[in-house]
């Protein structure tokens, strides 16, 4: 028994090794030649299970871009002995034309033979295998700075079925781009062959003068020449990619001639409208009135749009809303739109001229220097300022003749002495002067005070008066959840509160609150605003009791107040 025990050792380790020099390994491409942008099918078989094992695929990766792997195991009985095999299947698509050498696989201890492939450039091909390209074309080779520039790519499939598309479009670097519309399905025919053909087109609006180029979109499907196929097979059908040809633009800077001044504005037309709520003409003291200017602009992004050009008025607060902007797609390409609009309150009556409105532009179209104008406005303003006064004199003094009547002496007292009698005239008389006196000096402080408070009211746009009128109006907007009334007085009640007329928007009036809830009830009335009006009601409490407690915090030392408390205690 001891002496089988090296025979059997022996017999094991020939079996071991008789296997081992069994095991091949075999290569096939499933064709030598193919076109640039089409894959190819290198198989990798071996004559055994693999047993979690794989071969080194990294050598592959210098020349081929490996875009699936599949493997497969079966069993055969060949010549009476039970033989396994493992394939990997591996789609590979070449990264460059000219012959390619596919380099030997290892696995375990034993490699596959070198292999050949010729790649040829897509010009050479003949029409007839032309089944699938890209193509990609712009409207202008030469372009200002932010002009638009129209890129059109278009995907020709001819007598083929695609399945799994992958498409990308060109990513620019020192451009903006955006799509216009859908994509856009229909046949053409090009040397006697029908093709399906998928339009995209692109606005591309250059950000940066120079050349700019503009590289190939991408496309990755699978194809089926033959209509009869096997949908079980994962081997069926050839994976492809296919790039549209890289393209240039020259961008040339802002010209000379375009104002120094204006912000650059090139775009193909422009144009101003305005109007009014109530309508224009005339308006009334105290009351406002809401004008809306629109500017819209064909081949120019949104964003660049200029702001209105506005001037301080004399006469008249301004209110400025939050401007509006938006895009949609013309005949031409991006069509975009600017309105802004502004709440308007004559503080005197008499005739208000509002200055023109100009916009400068540059029309790509003329290649020329555009003014787009609104043509200035007059305003009758009438009524009279229904503020309250500043001080509480509606008190008439009492009548003179009242005041300046004296007793009538009294009867039955001719016996005083007559020298008493001179001495109580001369002392009655000294009293009646210093009553005139007294109640000249009355009327006279009475007459300048009141002088005084309308040359206040007229001259200066705060007071205390007017501080009650902004509460009294942001209490009434609030309880008639009227939020853009309510918008207008906590403006105006902050400018006089701390009597500053930089005061012009919610923005301003935030940075004054001091407390965090004013903040946000800001925040929700400027939502309730400028989003859906149709959304639940607005909480104009929460406004009016932020509002409070702003205003009744002490003031800091840069927020010195020289006006009554609002709210006093």
């Amino acid at each position: 028994m001891v002496r089988s025990i090296p025979f059997l050792l022996v017999l094991l380790l020939s079996i071991v090794s008789a296997q081992a020099q069994a095991i091949s390994i075999n290569a096939k491409l499933n064709t030598t030649k193919v076109t640039e942008g089409d894959t190819v099918k290198l198989t990798i078989t071996i004559d055994q299970t693999a047993d979690g094992k794989a071969p080194d695929f990294s050598v592959l990766n210098e020349h081929f871009e490996i875009i699936s792997t599949f493997k497969a195991e079966r069993s055969n009985i060949l010549n009476g002995r039970f033989v396994s095999f493992t394939s990997w299947i591996l789609t590979l698509l070449p990264k460059h034309t000219g012959y390619i050498a596919v380099p030997p696989i290892r696995y375990d201890n034993v490699t596959s033979k070198p292999l050949k492939l010729h790649v040829t450039k897509r010009s050479s091909a003949s029409n007839s295998e032309q089944y699938l390209f890209v193509d990609a074309k712009i409207d202008k080779q030469q372009a200002y700075v932010q002009e638009q520039v129209i890129l059109t790519v278009r995907i020709f499939s001819g007598n083929i079925d695609i399945y799994d598309p992958s498409y990308q479009p060109p990513a620019i670097e020192n451009a903006a781009m955006e799509q216009l519309g859908e994509q856009r399905n229909y046949k053409t025919t090009l040397n006697g062959t029908q093709y399906d053909v998928f339009e995209f087109r692109y606005a591309v609006f250059p950000q940066k003068s120079g050349t700019i180029q503009i590289p190939g979109a991408r496309l990755e499907a699978t194809v089926f020449r033959s209509r009869s196929r096997n949908y079980y097979d994962p081997l069926n059908g050839k994976q492809v990619r296919r790039y549209s040809p890289n393209l240039e633009l020259e961008v040339k800077p802002k010209p000379a001639e375009y104002p120094a001044d204006q912000p650059w504005l090139p775009a193909q037309s422009l144009q101003l409208s305005e109007s009014w709520s109530p309508d224009a003409g005339n308006a009334n003291i105290g009351e406002p009135i809401t004008r809306t200017v629109s500017m819209q602009a064909e081949g120019v992004l949104s964003t660049i749009l200029p702001a209105v050009p506005t001037s301080d008025i004399e006469g008249v607060r301004i209110y400025p809303e939050q401007a509006e902007s938006n895009s949609s797609v013309g005949e031409h390409g991006i069509v975009s739109t600017r309105t802004e609009s502004q709440a308007l309150i004559a503080t005197q009556a008499g005739t208000i001229e509002l200055p023109a409105i100009d916009v400068t532009w540059w029309d790509v179209e003329e290649q020329a220097v555009k003014v787009t104008s609104l043509p200035a406005r007059t305003i009758q303003v009438t009524g009279t300022n229904s503020r309250p006064q500043t001080d509480s004199s509606a008190a008439q003094a009492p009548p003179l003749s009242s005041a300046g009547e004296s007793p009538p002496p009294p009867l039955g007292q001719t016996s005083i002495n007559q020298t008493w009698q001179w001495i109580a005239v001369a002392f009655f008389c000294l009293w009646l002067l210093t009553l005139a006196l007294l109640i000249w000096a009355l009327l006279s402080r009475r007459a300048n005070s009141r002088a005084t408070g309308q040359e206040d009211n007229q001259a200066s746009p705060f007071s205390a008066g007017q501080l009650r009128e902004a509460n009294k109006a942001l209490q009434a907007a609030c309880k008639a959840q009227d939020a853009k009334a309510a918008r207008i007085a906590v403006i105006e009640l902050f400018r006089q509160q701390f009597r500053d007329s930089t005061i012009r928007n919610l923005d301003d009036v935030a940075q004054k609150a001091g407390t965090d809830a004013l903040p946000g009830a800001l925040r929700d009335l400027e939502a309730h605003l400028y989003k859906n009006k149709n959304e639940a009601k607005w909480n104009s409490e929460a406004l009016l009791k932020a509002t409070q407690e702003a205003l009744s915090r002490p003031a800091t030392k840069d927020q010195k107040q020289v006006l009554q408390p609002l709210y006093p205690s």
